[in-house]
């Protein structure tokens, strides 16, 4: 299983937590950081996904009949 507090190496920083503003330019620029952010992206979503996380998928229809209508409105959830 994929631990979730690894920790990524920043792809415009690469890992120097300061980076001049020139040089955050200079690498947004660069065709090559969209191929690696990309790549990364990839890499990390396919890792999630192989550790079964992911966006819960739900059914307004049915989960609005579990709502209970006797609460007032200002203690409902914003999704009431």
């Amino acid at each position: 299983m994929v631990e979730q507090t690894e920790k990524l190496k920043c792809p415009l920083c690469e890992g120097q937590v300061e980076v001049l503003r020139s040089e955050i330019v200079e690498r947004l620029t660069n065709p090559e950081l969209r191929k690696r952010l990309d790549a990364r992206i990839a890499e990390i979503l396919e890792a999630s996904a192989m550790a079964g996380v992911g966006p819960k998928i739900r059914n307004f229809e049915k989960e609005v009949h579990t709502w209970n209508p006797t609460l007032p409105m200002w203690q409902r959830s914003p999704k009431e």
